[in-house]
């Protein structure tokens, strides 16, 4: 069992990035009529608390979601990305920030499914409790990578199937095992979409990229010295189609965002 718990990092710029993304995308394939199955690989949480001690301690949220909370004049994806995030906090100033797992669960359809897995017993239990809000996600404790294997394996074909992977690489092998577990997926259900969220790391450590795969990636300044994050990235496996073009736009208007940070 690794260490990392995501609370430290919750709402950093990174999760704005990712967050961002991940909205616009599910958004997209949503006004579609085909139903969707989302599963996570490394769901944590799911919604965490800016004032708890874990997000206290570093304030890397400050950086993050607390620069663009009352900023005006946002590009219109990040300004949704916003406006969801503050109907959590009711309008009023930032407590707290909800996770991929809620951001999916407000993004998707009754209609569509949501498998979230997460090994870590202390932050499952806080996202089955996150998920009582969405009576069409599944919470599962173990582990993601096998988790995301038996979904693909017996997946119902009248569902588009969209999967994260999004581990902590605290293994210097996730940034080898994440994508080509992704192409592999892919490779299994073509018309599936895999996405692989990494860090930009001052050591240099990277994903390898598939010919022709989306990839979305923004830098940023240290937030600590010590910290060795220096930016976020997104990659997505499969064909994503007519959806390409308006990606493209929102990535230009997540680099211009952080660039203008």
């Amino acid at each position: 069992m690794l260490s990392y718990q995501h609370g430290f990092h919750a709402g950093n710029r990174a999760d704005v990035h990712k967050h961002t993304f991940l909205l616009a995308l599910l958004s997209m394939i949503a006004k579609k009529a085909r139903p969707i199955t989302y599963v996570e690989s490394h769901a944590g949480r799911g919604l965490y608390d800016l004032t708890g001690e874990q997000a206290q301690k570093t304030g890397e949220w400050r950086a993050g979601i607390g620069a663009i909370y009352q900023q005006r004049g946002l590009p219109t994806p990040i300004a949704r990305f916003r406006d969801v995030v503050a109907r959590w906090n009711r309008g009023e100033a930032i407590q707290q920030y909800p996770g991929s797992p809620c951001i999916a669960g407000g993004a998707l359809r009754k209609r569509d499914r949501l498998i979230l897995f997460e090994k870590h017993p202390a932050e499952f239990r806080a996202l089955s409790e996150a998920l009582t809000h969405y009576r069409h996600a599944e919470a599962v404790e173990g582990d993601g990578f096998d988790g995301l294997f038996d979904v693909f394996s017996t997946h119902d074909p009248r569902h588009r199937l969209i999967a994260m992977i999004d581990p902590s690489y605290e293994l210097k092998e996730d940034f080898e095992r994440a994508p080509t577990f992704a192409e592999k997926l892919v490779a299994q259900v073509p018309d599936a979409l895999v996405l692989v969220w990494y860090p930009v790391l001052t050591t240099g450590e990277t994903v390898a990229l598939e010919r022709g795969a989306f990839h979305s990636r923004v830098t940023f300044p240290q937030t600590q010295e010590t910290h060795r994050m220096v930016g976020s990235g997104m990659v997505v496996f499969g064909e994503i189609g007519e959806n390409r073009r308006p990606l493209k736009v929102l990535d230009r208007a997540l680099q211009e965002q952080f660039a203008a940070a």
